[in-house]
């Protein structure tokens, strides 16, 4: 088996900008890409291998055939269980919220936590700020003022937020960042910076609200091993995913974890992915996934580089 890349599914929001074709040297007739989703087994967007042997392949098809010699020892979903983004927000998103595992089943939805790497500078809303109620959320959205009662993050390039179900939020214009998800596509819309053009869910929103949410939003790295080298650093660990950093400067073996997947998303610099069945090139902005039945994995070059993977 090989490091297999998918072809991108771009979608067009209201909100899109023009850079992820300029920063990663994506080949489209798109003049707006709000995101590009890297890795996605969904009806509304499904990954369809641009490489090697099963080209042509969809990521549904992969799960159904490879099951636990793709996602790993024990891993019975009956789809992918993570969605990957590249986004980019020229204008403010919709500060919107997503429900949790105990909330999405009441209100017919999808759990949703996520998080965000940003890949240039940027902002973004996450959290109410403390003290804020039900009562004055619901008063500052016809007025116009909903931004003033969330907490406003200002982050560097390889900063990370936490964002999980329950938790409101929104990406701000100028951002572009990379982001992990669990595969589910809903979205209560609390309030869209005066667009009419799309509904807004506040019922179902202000029910998946966690109120009493406290938890950290700005992430902390953690660093886990180096050598004169290679470094690896952990940026996010959740029930969901697990999130590291590699920094690569000549030839990193990688571990293989049988009980899991890995993907690799190219930050910076450039150099060449391999498995045990194949090489293929890993620039700024490819993104790859090595399925768990690989028993050997690595990155040669320079370069710095995401490794996602199952807990």
């Amino acid at each position: 088996m090989y490091p297999i890349r998918f072809e991108p599914i771009y979608q067009d929001y209201v909100w899109g900008g023009d850079r992820i074709a300029g920063e990663f040297h994506r080949r489209t007739d798109q003049s707006r890409i709000a995101e590009s989703w890297e890795v996605s087994d969904r009806e509304d967007g499904m990954s369809i291998v641009m490489n090697g042997q099963l080209k042509g392949k969809t990521l549904h098809q992969l799960v159904v055939e490879m099951g636990e010699t793709l996602l790993g020892i024990g891993q019975k979903g009956k789809r992918f269980p993570l969605l990957l983004k590249i986004i980019d927000a020229k204008e403010n998103l919709s500060i919107q919220v997503h429900p949790d595992e105990r909330t999405a089943p009441l209100l017919k939805g999808e759990p949703k936590t996520e998080m965000w790497i940003m890949l240039k500078e940027g902002s973004v809303y996450a959290g109410v700020k403390k003290g804020v109620t039900e009562e004055q959320l619901r008063e500052a959205i016809p007025c116009n003022r909903v931004e003033e009662l969330l907490e406003k993050w200002d982050l560097k390039r390889g900063e990370a937020v936490y964002i999980p179900g329950g938790r409101v939020h929104a990406i701000c214009g100028g951002s572009l960042l990379y982001e992990i998800q669990q595969n589910s596509n809903t979205t209560y819309r609390l309030y869209d910076w005066g667009r009419t053009t799309r509904a807004l869910h506040l019922q179902e929103g202000f029910a998946a609200i966690h109120w009493q949410d406290r938890n950290p939003v700005k992430l902390t790295t953690h660093h886990l091993s180096s050598d004169r080298h290679h470094q690896l650093v952990s940026i996010a660990s959740s029930p969901f995913f697990i999130v590291e950093r590699l920094d690569v400067f000549d030839l990193y073996p990688i571990a293989a974890i049988p009980t899991t997947f890995q993907i690799f998303f190219c930050m910076e610099g450039e150099g060449t992915i391999w498995a045990e069945a194949g090489r293929e090139p890993f620039q700024v902005g490819m993104t790859y996934l090595v399925p768990s039945l690989c028993k050997s994995v690595g990155i040669e070059g320079k370069c710095q580089a995401l490794r996602i993977r199952l807990p």
